[in-house]
């Protein structure tokens, strides 16, 4: 079940180089049938891993070395409605 959803802004400076720049992902967080959270990130529609991490680390547009960002920004998303949610029923059920 998606317990929150939103846009995160991201800051990154390169280590190497010096550079500064930024980029949304979108978030959405989630606790599974056994009572665990878990988040999932895209980044213009693609998943992707956190920026948080060296996994998820993007390239320097620059120099092309990963680096980890920070967060600078949030904005929550409305979650959607029951009526507005997938339907999980199987059809002819």
């Amino acid at each position: 079940m998606i317990t929150e959803q939103a846009v995160e802004h991201v800051e990154f400076t390169c280590g190497h180089c010096w550079h500064r720049w930024t980029a949304d992902y979108d978030v959405q967080h989630y606790r599974d049938e056994d009572g665990a959270d878990w988040e999932a990130f895209s980044h213009h529609g693609v998943p992707s891993a956190s920026p948080y991490s060296t996994a998820g680390a993007p390239a320097c547009p620059q120099c092309h070395r990963h680096w980890v960002g920070h967060l600078t920004g949030r904005h929550l998303l409305p979650l959607p409605t029951d009526a507005t949610r997938p339907s999980t029923a199987h059809p002819g059920a």
